[in-house]
Parts: C-alpha cells; structure tokens; sequence
C-alpha cells in the first residue's frame, strides 16, 4: 500500500506491487511489459513475463495430521477458490472437494507480508468447515517463515518467493498454492504505456533514471 500510495502521488515515480492490490487500485496505471497487460489470464497462459510464486513452507514432508488436512484443504477446488478470489491465479485446476476431517487444534502459520492476506482468507474459509481448529496467521517476511518452519515456531511457513537452494538443502520444502503477477505501476499523469523487460531491469537497477532516457 506505500508503494501504490507513493506512486500514485509522483508522476516520476515507477513502482512494483502485486497485482491483487493493484486491481483493487485506481489511482495507480500498471504499464504493459512486452506489450503485454498485467491480467490474470496472461499470467495463466504465461504471456505476461513477471510473476511469483506464493509459497507455503514445511520441515520436508508434512507429518502433522492437521497441518495435512490444512494444506488439503488450500490444494482442493474450495481452496483454490479462495485463491482466485484474492487475485491470484490457482495452480490447482482439476482440484477435488475438500471435505473436512473433523480435526481439532491450533495450527501456526506465519512468514510473508504478500501471502499474510489469502491466507487469512484461506484460514476462515478452513474455520468455516472446521470449527474446532484455530489457524493463527502472522505476517513475518519470506526468510522468517522458512525460518520458522524449520526451527519449529511455525507449522506451516509461507514464503512469497522461489526456496534458495541454502533453504531446501536446510530440510524446506515449498509447494506453491498460487501465483502472484507482479504489476509494474506508474502514476496515471505517466504517459508511458508500454515497457520491456530489458527497460525495467534498467529501471530498478539504475541504469536508467530518467524517463527521458527511455528514448534514447
């Protein structure tokens, strides 16, 4: 939300952010990348080129009766009905009916700021059918929730990134719930419609700092 209110506010600003908030979002223009628009189809048939994976995070393979049943329930077509909800694109197409287990207990979950919100969602729609479970969702960052689930703080981590090689050989173990398209924003007094990826790689790693070098 800083980032969409910062360049909503500053025609010279250029910023990125998912594409759920911006699509929640009118005062702030995503450019196309490759002249392509940031929408969910084009990430679906992976035309638009920026996107990432939101990433729930376990010790290896989930023993957990309950955090089993959880991560069921996030892969199975209510779940990925969550996840379209919230602006992501499901990787689960064909998912089958969750039906709940009648478990009872506290699940922990914690890591990404990015992931914090669908899996609130995803936690009261799991509550809903399950309400003897109580899922504790806490937004800690990426690395705090691979963190946490290998050292045990949490039973599911959440991580809106690609594992590094450091963490799966460490015992992570990811398995990505949706992705997340990564809209490129500029304020709408911008009149740039249309970038490539060359042009925002030199963007946000200073080899351009001026709109006026675009052109050149």
């Amino acid at each position: 939300s800083l980032v969409i209110t910062t360049v909503a506010s500053n025609p010279a600003a250029i910023g990125y952010a998912s594409l759920s908030s911006v699509l929640a979002n009118d005062t702030v223009k995503a450019v196309k990348v490759n002249g392509v628009e940031a929408t969910t189809d084009n990430i679906l048939n992976k035309t638009y080129p920026i996107a990432r994976p939101f990433n729930i995070v376990t010790k290896g393979e989930a023993t957990d009766e309950l955090v089993k049943d959880f991560i069921a329930f996030i892969m199975s077509k209510q779940g990925q009905e969550e996840v379209a909800k919230d602006g992501l694109v499901p990787v689960a197409a064909d998912a089958a009916e969750y039906k709940a287990a009648g478990l009872k207990g506290t699940l922990v979950v914690g890591g990404s700021t990015s992931v914090a919100p669908v899996m609130e969602k995803l936690a009261e729609a799991y509550k809903a059918l399950n309400p003897e479970v109580e899922v504790d969702v806490q937004a800690t960052g990426s690395s705090a929730g691979v963190t946490g689930a290998l050292d045990g703080t949490y039973m599911i981590g959440m991580a809106s990134r690609e594992l590094k090689d450091s963490e799966t050989e460490g015992g992570a173990t990811g398995l990505a719930i949706g992705l997340d398209g990564i809209a490129v924003i500029v304020s709408p007094e911008n009149t740039t419609e249309d970038l490539t990826l060359k042009q925002v790689r030199q963007i946000f790693v200073g080899d351009i700092t001026t709109w006026a070098d675009l052109a050149k």
